[in-house]
């Protein structure tokens, strides 16, 4: 097995349970994205729809037609990640 695509994925990868429209979806490392957008001192205002989903669509497929949707969730669960590690209560 290797780390690098989801087909070949380990049973055991962690997944975030993320409501894009009406559906709830596990997500693959999005801790690591969401660290790694941290990391380099991005806030929430600092992201767009487009950047993120970019970034989420390496490690998951994203339907081309709900791009948007996912787009918004990110954005919102980026933004509680960073609540969470500033320490910022909401």
């Amino acid at each position: 097995m290797t780390d690098g695509c989801s087909c070949c994925a380990p049973r055991d990868l962690k997944r975030t349970l993320v409501m894009i429209g009406d559906a709830t979806i596990g997500l693959a490392k999005l801790d690591r994205v969401f660290g790694e957008m941290y990391k380099s001192k991005k806030s929430p205002d600092d992201v767009d729809g487009e950047e993120i989903v970019n970034l989420v669509s390496f490690y998951n497929y994203i339907p081309p037609g709900a791009i948007d949707l996912y787009a918004e969730a990110l954005i919102k669960e980026y933004e509680k990640f960073y609540r969470d590690k500033e320490g910022i209560t909401a």
